[in-house]
């Protein structure tokens, strides 16, 4: 497999950008100097904070193209996706709309281009115990449904792509209700949260070091005719139990759980495992230990603010 550097990418085109990564992906890019364009569904709750950024609502409907040609990425990073950890009948459409459809609309825009690459988000989901293809959920399902579409593209060289299968990620201005920002909000109200018994691993990247795999990936091709993925993972998992341990450590109080209150999940991580190689030219730079002091002190920080509503 042969990687090609991209020269100096410079213009970027981005989905998912109002999402946890994608916002500090976008502060990355506009910090380095890049022409950013960003696409939003007509029902986003949010706006994308940096006013440079050029804003394009997508209807779901009309293609692409208008976009792309608008925008004239060098790189898109395709952020955008529904999440269900547990999907109900109402995730069905959504899940395939926004993991399969979306992304297939905006790949064949970006195809037209045929000088392009996309960084495609994916997850480690996708590969239960380490296996080739072992989805846990439909959520990863559709995830590779997407890849498997991609690869179309990439065989008839019209496109070049990395996926990037993202583990789980944390930081600061994260409102997801994920595991890390669950344990603080229960040490900071000293209300005990219900678990498993926490013999199960995670395996947490800071989200700096997420949209940084991001800039890294931007820069790499292939000549290989096959679509390319790599791990962004930290390398260093840690059990649910021992990630509480040291929680306690770092931040000086005892996060509160109740232990075998909840059962595990359906294809829990219960032993370390890889699902492909690690991103080249990248590793993780913040510490589970620097983040989470970080997080704990935004976390205090926010909760003794005065007022300023008086």
């Amino acid at each position: 497999m042969t990687l090609i550097p991209h020269t100096e990418p410079s213009r970027a085109l981005l989905s998912g950008g109002s999402g946890f990564i994608g916002r500090r992906l976008i502060r990355d890019l506009v910090e380095r100097g890049w022409t950013v364009h960003a696409i939003v569904r007509p029902s986003s709750t949010r706006t994308i904070a940096e006013p440079s950024v050029v804003v394009h609502v997508d209807d779901g409907v009309t293609p692409l193209h208008s976009v792309v040609a608008a925008s004239a990425p060098d790189v898109c990073f395709h952020l955008a996706g529904h999440f269900a950890g547990v999907h109900g009948d109402d995730d069905v459409t959504p899940l395939v709309i926004d993991n399969v459809l979306f992304g297939t609309r905006l790949a064949d825009a970006l195809a037209s281009r045929g000088d392009c690459l996309l960084v495609n988000a994916g997850s480690f989901w996708q590969n239960a115990g380490g296996r080739a293809y072992h989805p846990v959920e439909l959520y990863a399902a559709t995830k590779q449904a997407f890849q498997d579409v991609l690869q179309y593209y990439v065989e008839a060289g019209r496109l070049q792509v990395v996926t990037l299968k993202f583990f789980e990620t944390y930081g600061p201005n994260d409102d997801r209700s994920k595991l890390v920002n669950l344990l603080l909000k229960a040490a900071a109200s000293g209300e005990p949260m219900k678990l498993s018994p926490g013999e199960q691993y995670v395996d947490l990247v800071h989200v700096d070091d997420a949209s940084n795999a991001c800039l890294v990936a931007a820069t790499m091709g292939s000549r290989s005719g096959l679509p390319i993925s790599y791990a962004v993972n930290s390398g260093v998992p840690i059990r649910v139990k021992d990630l509480v341990e040291r929680m306690s450590a770092v931040i000086g109080r005892e996060v509160p759980v109740v232990w075998g209150q909840r059962g595990y999940r359906w294809r829990e991580m219960m032993e370390p495992w890889d699902i492909a190689p690690t991103l080249p030219q990248w590793s993780p730079r913040v510490s589970l230990d620097e983040g989470l002091r970080s997080m704990w002190s935004g976390l205090t920080n926010a909760r003794t603010a005065p007022d300023e509503k008086g």
